[in-house]
């Protein structure tokens, strides 16, 4: 009895279970690095840091590249954050997909298993 429990629950909800817990994952991963947001913000200034222009040449070029090196900091961080977080997705996608594989198989290593240490 406890074993067709075991195999009904493995082969029907255990799985709707598996492929949930493995979207949620996924979903965790792209909203924990928040890409969306980072994607909308590529080219702000890293930490709002923005200098205000003053009233000569030099103080408003002083500005311009100030501001300038803020957005390509801004810029990197931001990229290498996205990266980041497209690699682990894709990670956890393919060991999902690895997962999602075995998890019909896996009841079979047990009888398997017992007779592989029968036999030897």
């Amino acid at each position: 009895m406890l074993f067709a429990e075991f195999f009904t629950w493995w082969y029907s909800r255990g799985f709707v279970e598996l492929l949930s817990k493995l979207a949620q994952l996924i979903s965790g991963i792209w909203r924990k690095f928040s890409v969306p947001i980072l994607l909308r913000t590529m080219f702000e200034p890293w930490k709002r840091i923005v200098e205000g222009a003053g009233g000569s040449i030099q103080d408003k070029a002083q500005a311009l590249v100030d501001n300038t090196i803020s957005r390509f900091v801004g810029f990197s961080i931001r990229i290498i954050a996205i990266i980041t977080a497209i690699v682990l997705v894709v990670l956890v996608s393919a060991l999902g997909l690895i997962l999602i594989v075995a998890w019909p198989l896996a009841p079979l290593l047990i009888p398997l298993s017992v007779i592989v240490g029968l036999a030897s």
